[in-house]
């Protein structure tokens, strides 16, 4: 361990290297709230701010042969930034520069910044970031890159976040420094390196800088409908799709146990039924009403008790709060632990995915006894049956219950031919990937990886599923 910490000395500076118990607990957790075990407790967890240095860590992995684990801000509920064995946790926390270039077109910025920093330095230029996790205010951007995720905004209105990269600065495995892509404001065609690492669940290279193009902020409207049928509320969502109408820029939704939960802690009336709340983009504030009166419509048509334009902004923003951080709302009231499913459903079949998530945990023996709290981003046609573990639950009966939970998600993703669009593929869902992708498909992925990881030094564990 001496020999260890002295050669990183030699490539940080002392103060950005710990090994202490307490840090390496607080870089070996995930969010599913079992106990970290001592045996994975990291070696060391070292803080770079450059490519160079992390380039130099991973050579002296790869020759002492030390697993090299990378964490952002921890919070992946697919277990990605989860140590499955003891080795050097390379924590990006200091790595929050931003640079606009407003003249190209573009803002880079390195991978340890948060979603919102970024966000609120481009809304300064009038510009907008697409993606929009619940967890913004903590989630890294180079986690949410090697997930390619959006968050909340609907897939078919903004894209993914691979959409708007025009090329990335990646370390590989064995500490060779790669650029992709280009400084133009037109993507490569043809063979992109930078696809290779957007959304690669971190199994195959660092991202240390991320290059977006900028996109100008568009006028939003919102709108709110409540419905005392979940069923109808899906159908109205399909029928949006069915009619061509111009996708929401994000929609939610809560059940009624939820949203009662969420707005009595922003001090509003509980609704009287399931909540859907969206809102449209437009390049004028006009356009993006006309959108949501359409939308209005078609969910009234569709059974909604009760529609509405909300054009209060005070308002708008107490009732987004109260779906944003709902899972923090749920823990004010039931004390545990929190953990979600991700289900998406096909357009066709969106009614009868609801009927399927609203009975998710029946007969199961764990979730069965616990209550089901469901919300989702339907717009993007994805839902999350959500349960909350009880504290007193001992580690393998959470286990367990984490294991019919994903194996419950596998059965509806691969009964409606889809994938998780939000959390990654491997880690917690790598039985599922050979299921969906079959074992060919895997053998590829797996090839890839080792053909650039040869030692598998880089996070592993992800792509084996042992998180």
């Amino acid at each position: 361990m001496k020999d260890l910490v002295a050669e990183l000395g030699q490539i940080v500076l002392d103060r950005y290297i710990s090994t202490d118990v307490f840090e390496g607990m607080k870089n070996a957790t995930a969010p599913f709230g079992c106990q970290v075990e001592q045996a994975v407790l990291p070696l060391a967890v070292v803080m770079p701010a450059t490519a160079e240095e992390i380039s130099r860590i991973l050579k002296l992995a790869n020759r002492e042969n030390i697993s090299i684990f990378v964490r952002g801000s921890g919070t992946s509920l697919i277990g990605h930034s989860k140590p499955h064995c003891r080795g050097i946790v390379i924590n990006t926390h200091r790595m929050q520069e931003m640079a606009v270039h407003e003249e190209y077109g573009y803002f880079e910025c390195q991978p340890g910044i948060s979603a919102a920093k970024v966000g609120e330095r481009l809304e300064e230029i009038n510009c907008f970031l697409p993606i929009w996790p619940g967890s913004r205010v903590v989630a890294s951007m180079g986690g949410l890159v090697c997930n390619n995720t959006s968050g909340h905004i609907v897939d078919a209105c903004f894209g993914k976040p691979g959409d708007y990269i025009l090329g990335l600065e990646v370390v590989l495995p064995d500490g060779e420094i790669v650029q992709t892509g280009s400084k133009g404001l037109r993507r490569i065609a043809g063979t992109d390196l930078t696809k290779f690492f957007i959304g690669s669940d971190g199994i195959i290279g660092v991202i240390t800088r991320i290059r977006m193009r900028l996109v100008p902020a568009p006028k939003q409207a919102y709108g709110v409908a409540i419905f005392k049928d979940l069923e109808k509320l899906a159908r109205g969502v399909k029928q949006i799709f069915v009619n061509r109408l111009p996708p929401p820029l994000f929609m939610e939704m809560m059940d009624q146990p939820v949203a009662r939960i969420g707005y009595t802690i922003k001090k509003m009336e509980p609704p009287s039924g399931a909540v859907v709340l969206f809102g449209a983009s437009s390049a004028e504030k006009g356009g993006a009403a006309k959108k949501i009166s359409r939308m209005l419509e078609v969910f009234s048509d569709c059974g909604a008790m009760d529609v509405k334009l909300v054009e209060d902004e005070q308002r708008w923003h107490q009732i987004v709060a109260a779906r944003e951080v709902i899972g923090s709302y749920l823990l004010q009231q039931v004390a545990g632990v929190l953990n979600s499913a991700e289900v998406v459903s096909n357009l066709a079949q969106l009614e009868e995915a609801m009927a399927d998530v609203i009975d998710f945990n029946r007969g199961l023996p764990l979730l069965g006894t616990l209550d089901n709290y469901l919300f989702g981003h339907i717009g993007a046609l994805t839902f999350h049956p959500s349960f909350v573990f009880p504290r007193q639950w001992t580690d393998d009966e959470k286990k367990a219950a984490l294991k019919e939970l994903f194996e419950k998600e596998a059965a509806l993703n691969l009964k409606y031919d889809t994938c998780g669009g939000e959390w990654g593929q491997f880690g917690m869902r790598t039985p599922f990937f050979k299921k969906k992708f079959g074992q060919g498909g895997y053998d590829l992925v797996k090839a890839f990886k080792a053909t650039l990881d040869p030692h598998n030094i880089l996070n592993p564990g992800i792509l084996e599923g042992y998180r």
